[in-house]
């Protein structure tokens, strides 16, 4: 090799050595203004065991925002198939907030619009972040791990807004639920529901049966039977109205026996629907948790309904 041809070779050495230090600069700088900016919100995981006992114990069982005080909030958030619980939060400006947050049944994410919450959620693991809410809005929650045929439509948001008007709904909400005029049913369904079988019931083709104009046959079939569908889950080819579903519905256990009932009640009067009995009761969900079925057990009972 000639002097000449050593020296190029040097000169383009330092050029790309340059050009690496420079990158490594522009990073360090990327992330220090995003740490000024934003503040850091890396999640931690406080703890793991197994999906079951976990969403069995204390506010895991229940999932919901709770106001603590000092404009302080806590959020207990459980993810699962196609749906975040729960699916809409509510805060004044200024919020801050602590994540509770873990997966029911396979890998989901945790991505919060115009933040830099970004968390990944496995079942049985808690993942812990707080975050403040200094600007009024609204904030989409998204899974940004792919999760099965609906996973578009796996979406949550969170609504920021003055606290003027987010005390003005407190108290409204706080009478309602006095006075008993709250129906759990529609909140349960507007929760937990909509994004797989939509708000006017009428499900997604393919993937997701409709509830409109159907439920009540299935009540008529066999009323335990949608019972079994919220605890246990249904898995497997089903035909609704001469057309072929083979999704996933999930198991909503989690869900309190009466929260169980009164959603099977809203369905059954919503949409134009007409029940084919009497409404549901907290203590008929109560009597059959303890069966330990699993999702293909309630598609086999599906098929002996021979519904089409």
């Amino acid at each position: 090799m000639t002097d000449r041809q050593h020296d190029a070779i040097a000169t383009w050495e330092r050029r790309w050595l340059a050009a690496s230090g420079m990158m490594s600069l522009l990073f360090i700088i990327f992330i220090a203004y995003s740490l000024a900016i934003e503040g850091a919100h890396i999640a931690q995981s406080s703890g793991r065991t197994s999906p079951e006992k976990l969403l069995q114990a204390g506010s895991f069982s229940n999932p919901a925002v709770r106001e603590l005080s000092n404009g302080k909030f806590q959020v207990t958030g459980v993810a699962q198939t196609f749906s975040f619980s729960p699916s809409e939060i509510r805060l004044p400006v200024g919020a801050e907030v602590q994540f509770f947050l873990t997966s029911k049944d396979i890998l989901h994410g945790y991505q919060i619009q115009h933040t830099n919450v970004n968390v990944e959620l496995m079942p049985g693991e808690v993942s812990y972040l707080s975050y403040t809410f200094d600007k009024a809005g609204e904030y989409r929650i998204t899974c940004n791990e792919y999760c099965g045929l609906s996973h578009q439509n796996m979406l949550g948001k969170i609504v920021v807004m003055p606290q003027a008007d987010y005390a003005k709904e407190r108290d409204e909400r706080l009478a309602a639920v006095a006075a008993g005029t709250v129906n759990i049913g529609e909140e349960t369904y507007k929760a937990n529901c909509v994004a797989c079988h939509q708000e006017n019931g009428e499900g997604l083709a393919g993937a997701f049966p409709p509830l409109k104009d159907h439920a009540p046959l299935l009540q008529q079939s066999q009323r335990d039977y949608l019972i079994h569908v919220l605890l246990y889950g249904l898995q497997g080819p089903i035909k609704v109205n001469g057309a072929n579903y083979n999704g996933i519905m999930p198991a909503w256990s989690q869900l309190s026996d009466e929260q169980v009932a009164e959603v099977l009640n809203y369905v059954l009067n919503a949409w134009g629907n007409s029940p084919a009995g009497e409404a549901y009761r907290p203590e008929e969900v109560a009597a059959l948790r303890a069966k330990n079925l699993k999702p293909i057990d309630i598609q086999n009972m599906r098929q002996v309904l021979e519904l089409e």
